[in-house]
């Protein structure tokens, strides 16, 4: 495990320890930006078999499993981890909990189940919402942790522009912190 994956992970036991979770017994909810063949994202996907991981993106697909089961969601993380050049495309649809998907971000508008709305707890009217709108929804979805295991600033101060961010390529995602609704988070990336 490289040194930012060993950092993060050991930023995260402390950050869900110090809100009295127990990643090693108890079930938590997460959200994060990346995919399983990143060493970030991947590992820190690996912390516990206790991660529920309801939502990810990455540049290429949105990922959202709105009631995954613990056992076989870790099983698989761990499958697509040990995979060369995985992406969420290769997570088997069979153990995808109902109402659940990948979605590529490039598609002009996705479907999406109740239970996936209800998840991240996305607004937008209809059965179809912009990818970007999705990804605005999980950045800001009421989990137990955010985790950024991924390239980009998503998050910015309410008090900063997104030009203060440096990012464009994610201007159009990025929310302000004063809108997560995430227990805890964790940053263990570089910049784009």
């Amino acid at each position: 495990m490289g040194i930012t994956a060993r950092g993060a992970r050991v930023s995260v036991e402390a950050h869900l320890d110090e809100i009295g979770f127990d990643a090693a017994r108890e079930p938590f909810t997460v959200v994060g930006i990346g995919d399983m063949s990143g060493d970030v994202f991947g590992n820190g996907m690996l912390l516990s078999d206790q991660i529920r991981l309801v939502a990810a993106f990455d540049h290429r697909h949105i990922f959202i499993d709105p009631d995954p089961d613990p056992d076989s969601s870790y099983a698989e993380r761990r499958r697509l981890f040990e995979l060369p050049a995985s992406d969420w495309t290769s997570y088997n649809p069979n153990l995808i909990s109902p109402g659940g998907g990948v979605y590529s971000r490039n598609s002009r508008r996705i479907p999406l189940s109740d239970q996936a709305r209800a998840r991240p707890g996305i607004t937008a009217e209809g059965e179809w919402a912009r990818p970007d709108d999705v990804v605005r929804a999980i950045l800001t979805a009421p989990v137990t942790l955010l985790w950024n295991g991924g390239i980009g600033t998503y998050v910015k101060s309410s008090t900063e522009g997104h030009s203060d961010a440096r990012d464009k390529a994610n201007d159009a995602v990025r929310v302000d912190a004063t809108d997560l609704r995430c227990r805890s988070s964790a940053r263990a990336a570089t910049r784009a």
